[in-house]
């Protein structure tokens, strides 16, 4: 009766999956779990310690397994991927779930559903006439109206050269007002006002009305396009509203992230950046209109260290599950499963992820 109590007790055992994670000696092996620092699912400190989303649901499900870890650090994602399908790692807490990922790992349930989302420069409170005061007051639009001063004023220099002695009722009566009276020819002939009250008589002081008229057709062009850039440039992400706006504005994603590979799959470009940061600091710069990437980590980032200064239009595209992932086979799976199915069913945990995502999801 004993023998067979011994073993039922030792076949139990052996088919447990935590059983499988302990060594041969009896004592618990340390699992290796690949992290690399993307916030807010994983976070590493100053003083080189983790924290995030996905973190303090691995050191959750840990404890409740009784599992004995240590981290490892990746500098991207890629190389951590390899690692687990190669079996050098036991676990990862955070990977976006493709059918790729289905095939050469295990993947554990679902905890957090999100997809790439977009962040557009934050829009000033107030009118929108109080950005184009802003804009009309602003060092470079002075800077312009200076160039066009001097131009006013080479212009309407010649045609008083031209003008001063055979036609000095016009353009005579001394330097300082004949050059007042060319500078104002210039202006009216330029904005096509051409009021008549100047007029060039000369064949030198007309030849230099014909180039100038001409030369004015593609200065007022200019100047306008210029100023109407300078004006509306700010309203160009206010106009954003979704992913399919992205073809009419200066876009930008991390290069080779999954927001690149969907965006150049529907024929998006997207300026390339090395990180997620670069891209939002190319945005309060004014170098790109709108940055596309994972919705949940511009979130975090647009709230922790860029407030103020741009923000993350509602709604996503591109959806993906957030999950744990194995080597394909591990025996950790099935209590990875369960504990996690009794963690996020907790309270205390919907608490604990609120302080990384908020109350938005």
């Amino acid at each position: 009766m004993s023998i067979r109590t011994g073993l039922t007790i030792l076949a139990i055992v052996s088919l447990s999956p935590i059983h499988a994670l302990a060594q041969a000696s009896g004592e618990p092996r340390v699992l290796l779990v690949g992290v690399v620092d993307v916030a807010p699912f994983s976070i590493k400190k100053a003083d080189g310690s983790w924290e995030g989303l996905s973190i303090d649901l691995w050191q959750t499900v840990a404890s409740e397994l009784a599992l004995e870890y240590e981290l490892r650090e990746y500098a991207s994602i890629e190389p951590l991927l390899e690692a687990i399908q190669a079996g050098d790692i036991d676990a990862t807490p955070a990977v976006a779930a493709s059918a790729q990922h289905e095939v050469s790992m295990d993947l554990s349930h679902s905890y957090y559903q999100s997809g790439s989302g977009i962040a557009v420069v934050l829009q000033r409170g107030g009118p929108a006439w109080f950005g184009v005061a802003d804009r009309l007051f602003s060092w470079d639009f002075v800077r312009v109206i200076g160039l066009l001063l001097l131009v006013w004023l080479g212009a309407g220099a010649i045609v008083w050269l031209f003008e001063r002695r055979r036609n000095s009722e016009m353009f005579g009566d001394g330097t300082l007002k004949g050059l007042g009276n060319g500078v104002w020819w210039a202006a009216v002939t330029m904005t096509t006002v051409g009021y008549g009250d100047k007029a060039p008589r000369t064949l030198g002081g007309r030849t230099v009305a014909i180039i100038w008229m001409l030369a004015s057709i593609i200065l007022i062009s200019s100047f306008t396009a210029a100023i109407t850039t300078s004006l509306t440039i700010d309203e160009l992400s206010g106009t954003i509203q979704a992913w399919r706006d992205l073809p009419r504005v200066r876009a930008g994603s991390v290069t080779a992230s999954a927001t690149m590979r969907f965006l150049g799959e529907h024929g998006i470009a997207a300026e390339p950046f090395v990180d997620e940061r670069d891209g939002l600091v190319a945005i309060v710069d004014g170098n790109i209109d709108a940055f596309a990437y994972n919705e949940l980590v511009l979130r975090y980032l647009a709230r922790t260290e860029f407030p103020g200064q741009v923000r993350v239009l509602p709604g996503t595209f591109d959806p993906y599950q957030v999950k744990v992932a194995v080597p394909a086979g591990s025996s950790l799976r099935e209590p990875l499963n369960r504990a996690l199915l009794k963690i996020l069913d907790e309270d205390d945990w919907r608490r604990r992820a609120e302080r990384y995502i908020g109350s938005h999801n």
